[in-house]
Formats: C-alpha cells, structure tokens, sequence
C-alpha cells in the first residue's frame, strides 16, 4: 500500500509554512529565516490563553498562569537543521508543552549556521543549563527538542555527562531527531526525496553547513553516530513514520533499550517531518506533546 501523508495535516502544515527553509546561498538565509518567523507568528499553540509569553534576552519563556510546578525547568530547543527557525517559529509547541506539564519551558534562540557552526549552538544552550542551574541550584532539567534540536538536547546531555554533571538532567524529550549525518537508512530511501516534506539533499545540506568540514575530532558532539548512551537521562521518543530521519530515531532507542535504559518510544503513523507544530489544529501534534508530558510526569 502507497503511504501518504494525512491531507487534514497537509492542509493545516501549508498555512504556517513557507516554500523552503534552506537555499543553497548562504546569503538568502536571513530573508529565508524572516519569512519562516512570520509564516509561524499566529501559530501559538492549542494552550496559548493559559501561559504566559516573555522576552528574556536571547531566548522566550513560557509559564504556566495556574499550577506551576518549579521542580524543574524545560529547556526546548527549536529544530530548522541548525540553519533556521526560532522561539517564535516553535513557540506553539512550547506554549502547549508548559501547560501540559506544568513546568516553565526556556527556547533559546541559539546562533545559526553557517554563520554560526558547530559549536556555536552547542555552547550557547551549556550556557544556558549553567545560567539556570546557578540561578536555581536545586532545580532538575529536562532538555527537548525536535529535529536539530533533539540533535543538540541529546549532545548537551552527553556532554553534561562527560564533564561530571550529568545528574542535573532528568530526562530527555526528543521529536525526530537527526542524530547521525548518516544518509543510506531505510527511511532516507524511502522518505527523502521530497514527496514527504524534508529531503536527503536538504539534510546533508544542513549537516555540512552546521559541521563546516569539522571532523569527528574537532566536533566530537556534532554527529552522534558513535555515541555511548552509558549513563545518559531516561529519554521518551517520538518517531514521524513518513520522515526520511525515522531511522535516527529507531537507533537510538535501541542503544537505549540495549543499555538497559529507562526510555519510551512513541511512532505517529500517517503523518511527516515537522508534525509536532500544530497542535492548536491538529489533534496528532497534540497527543504526541501529550505523550512527552507524560513521560516526564512518571518519573
């Protein structure tokens, strides 16, 4: 049976989004990146009346109006290949993550390749877990994300673990992560040439752009091919089953459920690359900020 993507998300995806997120000039980004910021504007999230949006510096905060719970803090970081997109572009799933989980949700607006490569987005997010966790030495962390950014949660969860700090985290919540600049899966031959949204051109385009020909050395937190799970956060998963990243997601669950690890794993069928935005329209996009939301509260 031919797999298509659900039209009602289609229809729904075309409203907020533009025609391309990468171009091969680099020069085009910023126009490209400005059009992206205002495709999503109006997209606030199914929750949006019940939390409270601020500017703080270089990043929005999401607060819970009622029933706040300080315990911990989220840190989401936006997805857009590392090359675009920001708080305000993925705000509707921040907004509704805060209200479904009670918590405070911090979305830096890291620097962006290729202006800003590999470690640029890496460090400014370790900033940011130092900032926080200076601010409030007791709070436990929770790091999300989606796309390139469950690429970078997951590395500064690895990273946090190598320098001695790893039990400040709590858990790891990652949307269909690009873990591995690794192009000949399943999912890429069977989803990456376009007919289901994010292709295997536009990824490697995006990989080359964040790595800037670093080599596994001199980006040893770039691509997580090689990654040793050993003592890293329980971690829920969600899999878009029409996504050319799908496999990404498969191989590190199963590193997980190899070391013995606490972790979920959840697949949304029917739907692509990016789902997890309008959950304002989208019943799906919701259930699956849902499913995060009750990872987190189990543990």
């Amino acid at each position: 049976m031919t797999k298509r993507t659900d039209p009602a998300l289609l229809e729904i995806a075309a409203r907020f989004s533009t025609q391309s997120f990468i171009d091969e000039s680099k020069t085009a980004m910023p126009a490209i990146r400005k059009a992206a910021t205002e495709a999503r504007r109006g997209l606030v999230g199914r929750h949006a009346a019940d939390v409270e949006v601020a500017q703080v510096g270089a990043m929005r905060r999401f607060t819970p109006k009622t029933g706040l719970d300080r315990s911990c803090v989220i840190i989401y970081v936006h997805g857009g290949g590392w090359v675009n997109c920001d708080s305000i572009t993925h705000g509707a799933v921040m907004t509704d993550l805060a209200y479904l989980t009670g918590h405070e949700v911090l979305g830096p607006d890291y620097p962006l390749a290729p202006e800003h490569p590999y470690p640029a987005g890496l460090d400014h997010v370790m900033d940011l877990v130092a900032k926080t966790r200076a601010a409030r030495p007791d709070v436990k962390l929770v790091l999300a994300g989606d796309s390139a950014g469950a690429n970078l949660a997951l590395a500064v969860a690895a990273k946090l673990r190598d320098t001695g700090q790893g039990g400040a985290v709590l858990a790891l919540l990652l949307w269909y992560g690009c873990f591995r600049a690794k192009f000949d899966t399943r999912s890429h031959a069977e989803f990456g040439s376009g007919e289901f949204g994010l292709t295997t051109e536009a990824m490697r385009h995006c990989w080359d752009w964040y790595l800037d020909g670093q080599d596994s050395v001199a980006a040893p937190y770039g691509d997580l091919g090689a990654l040793d799970v050993t003592g890293l956060p329980p971690a829920w998963m969600c899999e878009a089953e029409l996504d050319c990243l799908a496999d990404d997601t498969r191989w590190l669950a199963a590193l997980y459920a190899e070391a013995g690890i606490d972790h979920s794993y959840d697949l949304f069928t029917g739907v692509n690359h990016g789902f997890n935005h309008f959950g304002q329209f989208y019943s799906p996009s919701l259930r699956s900020i849902e499913r995060a939301a009750h990872f987190l509260k189990r543990l």
